[in-house]
């Protein structure tokens, strides 16, 4: 087959000019089924339903948001019991993919907003307190010195008994610090997490409508990503929060709770769906993820409706003012949670047994939930705890028991939950070759290269194919799609006769 002159001036074989349509390196996503708001409630799904009406986000989005804050707002006051006798948080973990202009700020502006208003208000007298404190701490200081400097002086002359007892007696009692009013943090790592716990109040927000700041930062980066996310589990089961340094002391927090909503654009929140750590390890099977369809488009308006002002909005703030006001029963201090526990009704408890043998089921080899197991296995824990959150909404601090209905309304919620597992996770669990490929064809475009060899990308190209084995893998998924086409040997690159390079058919 005879040769023809490209572009570059450069000599090729008419076979490696034929441009082929390529394939797409990704299986596009299948359309989303729609959320069942109506098994949210009258509280929670019409809340939803006004915030999408009035802000146009995805209606998905805000039921999100709002059983997030419900969960943070409930987790406070009340346990599960579960039907086989184990005592769990109501903490909820989520997880929503929404492109950029999404309105996510917006949506949570308003369902925390109330919440933030109240934090940061509690925190001007806490930082008020917080002086008054540490005048207090140095009043005592001075006296306990002296106290110590006379019970040392006495001692020379007094029995070591007495003395103790007179420095005892001296020494007023030592101030109590003011517990930081603190209810939301946004990329803590496990040190930080630790620590704000143990002078804050015991249930905190995990929330955040930028996850890239988490997902992207110190407390999720190669060296700390393991044990961020133990912890993180160990949180949602209810666990202890122990830790022990050679440096900084050691020392455990009980009666803690976490509750978690962090949404991110679907490149961000990819990273961490598809992480090999985060799905082995646990976390993914704790969380209930959703990635709603954009609305971008086709949010037409005729006039602005403040959503704050809807009835069904302020019916939600005040269901969730009422419990975040009232008083937590504690254990042995103030920062100590010792939540009621609802158990389920017996009725309730005959229909737990009954979707536990049908989750089990769907388990096995070839069934619909058979590659969703480690997801599946924690559907029914999932789906009380939704239950949990439901009765504590809609029965405020007078909740004592989880009724069948609202268990079969979370049953409905969490089965939406596994299907959509099931629909994102072709097009989110991407492997690294791919993302890789996506990365090279970029930088390939960015630079206008239509022809080039690898020692040009190991030594100018991003840092992560700066690795010959990732290289290789990225060239080979574009080569396999129709993306590249491998050159004959011998072509004149830079200067350089080639013994591998590649031609750019098509951009990805």
């Amino acid at each position: 087959m005879p040769d023809v002159i490209d572009d570059y001036g450069e000599q090729q074989p008419i076979s490696n000019l034929l441009i082929c349509e390529p394939e797409p390196l990704r299986a596009p996503l299948p359309k989303a089924a729609p959320y069942p708001v109506e098994a949210l409630g009258d509280v929670l799904g019409s809340a939803a339903t006004a915030l999408h009406e009035t802000i146009k986000a995805p209606l998905t989005l805000c039921c999100q948001s709002v059983l997030a804050s419900a969960s943070l707002a409930a987790q406070t006051h009340f346990d599960v019991m579960l039907p086989w006798g184990e005592s769990k948080p109501l903490s909820l973990f989520l997880l929503t993919v929404a492109e950029s202009g999404e309105r996510k700020s917006g949506v949570d502006d308003v369902v925390l907003g109330a919440a933030k208003a109240q934090e940061r208000q509690d925190m001007e007298s806490y930082a008020i307190e917080l002086k008054l404190y540490e005048a207090e701490l140095a009043q005592w200081k001075e006296v306990a010195d002296a106290a110590n400097k006379a019970a040392a002086k006495a001692a020379k002359s007094q029995a070591a008994s007495d003395y103790a007892a007179e420095a005892k007696h001296s020494c007023p009692k030592k101030p109590e610090p003011p517990i930081m009013p603190l209810r939301f943090v946004t990329e803590p790592t496990v040190e930080g997490l630790y620590k704000l716990m143990a002078v804050s109040q015991p249930s905190l927000g995990l929330f955040s409508d930028e996850a890239g700041l988490l997902i992207g930062g110190h407390a999720l980066n190669s060296d700390n990503a393991l044990k961020t996310m133990a912890r993180w589990c160990k949180m949602w089961d209810g666990a202890a929060f122990d830790r022990v340094r050679a440096g900084d002391g050691s020392g455990v927090l009980y009666g803690r709770r976490l509750a978690m909503h962090q949404l991110a654009q679907p490149d961000v929140m990819a990273q961490l769906l598809s992480d090999r750590m985060a799905n082995g390890q646990g976390l993914l099977a704790r969380c209930l993820v959703a990635w709603p369809e954009s609305t971008i488009g086709s949010r037409h308006i005729e006039l602005f409706e403040q959503p704050r002002e809807r009835r069904e909005v302020k019916r939600l703030f005040a269901k969730l003012k009422a419990l975040t006001e009232a008083e937590p029963r504690t254990g042995k201090s103030e920062q100590e949670l010792d939540p009621l526990e609802l158990p389920l009704n017996e009725e309730a408890q005959r229909t737990a047994i009954e979707a536990m043998n049908q989750f089990e089921t769907l388990m096995q080899s070839g069934n619909d939930l058979s590659e969703l197991r480690d997801r599946a296995s924690k559907a029914l824990e999932n789906a009380c705890r939704i239950a949990g959150v439901l009765t504590a909404i809609e029965d405020g601090m007078t909740a004592r028991v989880i009724d069948v209905n609202r268990l079969n309304r979370a049953l409905v919620i969490i089965q939406w939950y596994l299907k959509e597992t099931l629909r994102i996770k072709g097009a989110a669990v991407i492997p690294q070759s791919v993302t890789d490929a996506e990365s090279l064809s970029r930088w390939l475009d960015g630079r206008g290269c239509r022809i080039f060899r690898t020692a040009a990308v190991l030594t100018q190209g991003p840092s992560h194919l700066r690795n010959k084995k990732r290289l290789d893998a990225a060239i080979g998924e574009l080569v396999t799609n129709g993306y590249l086409v491998e050159n004959e040997p011998g072509i004149v690159i830079d200067n350089v006769v080639t013994k591998k390079s590649w031609s750019v058919q098509h951009v990805v």
